[in-house]
């Protein structure tokens, strides 16, 4: 589970320089990673021992803050759970990840902080004169701002990380939002207009598009649309929706294409891994981690990574060809009459957990990570990409995602279904479930996407022909409905904060089962984030006026 540092929440000019002094410790502690799996450019220029606030460029920066963004990103195995994708066994009984009995905010799953480095990075862009690394800077923003209000609703911005500013005011989320996307315009403007030739060896640092102006055009468009989408069940929002959209198709830039990513890699190795691989697939960087174990204690981090049976089932009883790709069969079978804790769904081969039922391994042994199905691919060492990986877990070399082709395809569906986009809303649906077949390589060969694209058809054709409502647009009764299960079911293990968010806006649609803890202290799983105790210390004035949070009825904005 990820954890949350709430930098976001302090202001005063003592946080700012011991973040400052953070963030060039964390420089060096990766100069590492990137010196030697990065470009050469790297070690002949830099001499970390020298390096400060003041000398540090905007290239040498950027790469660590993609990494931070990376980790913050594909570390979410807490969300994966709430999600109904993933779910381990050994939760303590009293673990505030089950009970949702939330008072620490380090506990809520699925948070990372926007960290000040941000700030510092934007403004180191801006003295140094690179206009593209500025544009970077306000995609950044926007991007962890979001989700700052997407999980906390109302948080400092406009005073937020001002020295002269002890005790930040908040500002509305509908505010930030709508500031977020002119950041969005202003990063659009900077990068299109920063000379190429200007930028601080961009091609290198620049680890998510290398340089390329209209990867970052579609990127920005497409973290744009997810603003509008998250928004669009708001009646009162409609005007200012088609707007931005207005403006959207006006840049001719369109959205991340079929089979592009926003993904970043700094040239990952067997030993210096994909952040994915190290915290999901059964290898990691730790020598404690290279084989599995069923017992208590400290276990890798990969075996939280567990089938959840509620997504699991979904894509049994819908006899969905992803199931072997999302999840891995069972490495090894359960014996004759082995005592199971309930009923799994045939396969036997793909067997899952459920969410918050604590397992007593005395008397069922067959829950762990040997007797049930891991997150799909690679799981094993020294496996490198190649256009044969399938699955999530592709190889070690593997770029780590930040907004995939799949998400972008669902928010373009989703927006064509509501009449903002031109084009036919069933294409546009079947585009998007399709692209999760090409994106986890269901064909087996991605240099032939056709290979996936006709498994995709010869399914849908058979669930058309069953009157499959969960998968034909024709057999749906609501078309919204159909595109938001499928968005979900594709999402898994990908994406499980934008299906978090998708599921508030949607009135808790999908029906995810809530935690099977006996002690969980509400029916409902948590709608948003407490805010920091430190808030209430340090910041009390403006924490307060924000009335009484309850995590599970306090809303946030774009919620209808």
């Amino acid at each position: 589970m990820a954890l949350f540092y709430p930098l976001i929440f302090k202001s005063p000019k003592f946080e700012i320089m011991a973040t400052r002094n953070k963030i060039f410790i964390t420089l060096m502690l990766l100069v590492g990673l990137l010196a030697g799996s990065c470009k050469k450019w790297v070690d002949v220029n830099y001499d970390p021992s020298q390096v400060s606030d003041q000398n540090a460029t905007p290239d040498y920066i950027l790469p660590v803050l993609f990494t931070k963004m990376a980790l913050s990103v594909d570390n979410q195995s807490g969300m994966n759970e709430w999600m109904g994708y993933w779910a381990w066994p050994y939760h303590d009984a009293n673990d505030p990840q089950t009970t949702y009995d939330i008072q620490d905010v380090s506990k809520f799953p699925g948070l990372e902080d926007p960290f000040i480095s941000l700030v510092l990075f934007e403004q180191n862009s801006k003295k140094n004169n690179q206009p593209f690394y500025w544009g970077i800077a306000k995609f950044l923003k926007a991007f962890y701002y979001s989700n700052a209000v997407d999980i906390y609703n109302d948080i400092p911005y406009t005073e937020a990380f001002r020295s002269d500013i002890r005790t930040p005011r908040y500002d509305k989320g509908q505010f930030i939002y709508e500031d977020l996307m002119v950041q969005l315009d202003s990063a659009l403007t900077l990068i299109k207009g920063a000379p190429q030739g200007n930028a601080l060896h961009i091609s290198d640092a620049d680890i998510m598009c290398h340089g390329n102006k209209d990867k970052w055009y579609r990127i920005i468009n497409t973290l744009k649309l997810r603003l509008l989408i998250h928004q669009a069940n708001r009646s009162e929002r409609q005007t200012y929706i088609q707007k931005e959209i207005a403006k959207i198709v006006q840049s001719g830039y369109g959205f991340l294409q079929s089979g592009e990513d926003a993904d970043v890699n700094p040239g990952y190795t067997d030993q210096k891994p994909s952040i994915y691989f190290q915290w999901n697939s059964a290898f990691d960087v730790t020598v404690r981690n290279y084989t599995s174990s069923n017992t208590y204690g400290l276990l890798p981090a990969w075996t939280r990574a567990c089938a959840n049976t509620t997504a699991m089932d979904l894509l049994k009883g819908n006899r969905d060809p992803r199931l072997q790709f999302f999840y891995n069969p069972i490495t090894t079978p359960l014996p004759p009459g082995a005592n199971e804790p309930f009923v799994q769904l045939d396969s036997a081969s793909y067997r899952g957990n459920r969410f918050g039922l604590t397992i007593d391994q005395g008397i069922y042994p067959y829950q762990g990570s040997d007797y049930v199905s891991q997150v799909g691919g690679v799981q094993t060492r020294g496996v490198i990409v190649s256009p044969l990986s399938t699955g999530i877990i592709k190889g070690y070399n593997m770029n780590d995602f930040i907004i995939t082709s799949v998400e972008s395809a669902f928010l373009q569906a989703e927006a064509v279904q509501r009449g903002w986009l031109g084009g036919s809303a069933e294409t546009a649906y079947q585009t998007a479930v399709k692209e999760s077949f090409r994106w986890l390589n269901v064909g087996g060969n991605n240099t032939n996407p056709q290979l996936s694209d006709d498994i995709f058809n010869k399914w849908y054709a058979d669930e058309s022909g069953h009157g499959n409502s969960n998968v034909s647009w024709n057999a749906a009764p609501d078309k919204y409905k159909l595109i938001m299960f499928q968005k979900y079911m594709a999402l898994n293990g990908i994406n499980p904060i934008e299906s978090y968010t998708d599921y508030r806006r949607n009135g808790r649609f999908p029906a995810i089962p809530v935690s099977y803890n006996n002690l969980k202290i509400n029916n409902n799983m948590p709608i948003r984030s407490p805010y920091p105790y430190t808030e209430y210390a340090q910041n009390a004035e403006h924490v307060k006026a924000e009335g009484d949070i309850n995590i599970f009825t306090s809303k946030i904005w774009w919620m209808p």
